[in-house]
């Protein structure tokens, strides 16, 4: 395991850790530079050959990503007992793959978008930096997800 941060529980995740978690989820943010404007967007992601690759439709998020400005990806998870929860942030440059150039690992027909419609262009992100870090939740009831059965959406 990583090492522990001086003074907290929290321990600071190895890049080969970090990377069997990116491999353990699909669902990330997306931090991208719309202009001068920062924004995030929610986007299903495959982990390979140490990179991550996402579709994405026309739109705000390609527009941005095509500019080659630096992109940050984030993903976390929090244990099922609701105890322990781990963050890993990928740091790096986006380039678009050409038709041809997709691994075939991509074609992973369990990978389905959140949002429907033709996700037509395929993006890699090629990390200049893997960190992650792993800790406890100090109180675990403050952290429950919220119960949406009532009637108040």
């Amino acid at each position: 395991m990583g090492t522990a941060t001086p003074g907290s529980a929290t321990h600071v995740l190895t890049v080969e850790e970090c990377w069997k978690l990116l491999a353990s989820s699909y669902i990330g943010r997306l931090a991208v530079i719309d202009g001068s404007t920062p924004e995030i967007f929610p986007v299903n992601f495959v982990p390979l050959e140490r990179a991550i690759f996402f579709r994405t439709a026309p739109g705000t998020k390609l527009r941005s990503l095509l500019t080659g400005n630096p992109v940050a990806l984030e993903t976390d998870a929090l244990n099922v007992y609701g105890t322990e929860v781990w963050s890993v942030v990928v740091k790096g440059t986006p380039t678009p793959v050409q038709d041809g150039d997709m691994p075939l690992d991509l074609a992973d027909p369990d990978r389905e978008p959140w949002e429907q419609g033709l996700k037509e262009h395929l993006v890699r992100i090629v990390p200049t930096e893997v960190t992650g870090r792993r800790f406890n939740v100090h109180t675990r009831t403050r952290w429950w997800p919220p119960d949406f059965s009532s009637d108040w959406i």
